[in-house]
């Protein structure tokens, strides 16, 4: 890989809500098009994560604002079509969100799939997690700094297991 980068991830930010323009496309769609540009790209990839976390009304896609029923059962759609595409895949999620999104912080959508928890807290290392939600009690990566500027550029800093 270029610049002895040998291990590359991408996450995806479904369009999980209701849109002022419209409705968002069916997961199974959404997917096979995230799919289909990786592919089209020549991308070889470890990990694709599913973002898992709300956005503000503002925001054009209004993430995971369906009531925290419907969210779930959104959810479990995913992370099913994420079981059945035969791609490595985690959840991308911050636990203090959990319940603004489902009905409760215990709420499961897949705590079988790996955790890339966010928990801004700027002390790298997964060990350091301790903020967990949905049946997940550690996780294999971790988001410490938020849009932190280097050479110029914002950036997030985060942890991994190897």
């Amino acid at each position: 890989m270029a610049a002895g980068i040998t291990k590359v991830d991408a996450y995806l930010f479904p369009c999980t809500g209701t849109q002022a323009k419209g409705k968002c496309k069916s997961p199974a769609t959404q997917l096979a098009e995230f799919e289909a540009a990786i592919s089209g790209a020549g991308m070889t990839l470890d990990y694709r994560w599913l973002d898992v976390e709300p956005k503000g009304t503002a925001d054009a896609c209004n993430a995971w604002n369906l009531g925290n029923a419907a969210n779930l059962a959104l959810a479990k759609q995913w992370t099913a079509l994420l079981r059945q595409s035969g791609n490595k895949w985690g959840i991308y999620a911050n636990g203090n969100q959990w319940t603004a999104m489902f009905a409760s912080r215990s709420t499961d959508i897949g705590s079988d799939l790996p955790l890339w928890a966010v928990q801004d807290d700027h002390k790298p290392g997964v060990s350091t997690v301790h903020t967990f939600m949905g049946g997940w009690t550690s996780a294999v990566g971790k988001q410490y700094d938020e849009d932190v500027q280097v050479c110029g550029s914002g950036v997030d800093k985060d942890s991994f297991n190897s």
